[in-house]
């Protein structure tokens, strides 16, 4: 996985490190359990505006649909 990083030109020694460290363990599950506690078990999930869930793989007509309705309700 490291090497992938490093043939996109993404710095490896971090990714290794962070990697070995667990530096953003917690905050993963943090947001693991909130994002669980909404109901969401199941990927792909996207998650527009942190409300609103579209899940499963949709075409991108549902996408279209859902982007328009989300934007009607923006203040």
């Amino acid at each position: 996985m490291v090497q992938a990083l490093g043939s996109a030109a993404l710095p490896v020694e971090r990714a290794r490190a962070v990697l070995t460290s667990g530096e953003f363990a917690q905050d993963v599950r943090e947001q693991q359990a909130h994002f669980q506690g909404l109901g969401i078990s199941s990927v792909p999930a996207v998650i527009v505006n942190h409300r609103h869930l579209i899940s499963g793989a949709q075409p991108a007509e549902v996408f279209a649909q859902a982007l328009q309705q989300i934007a009607k309700e923006a203040p």
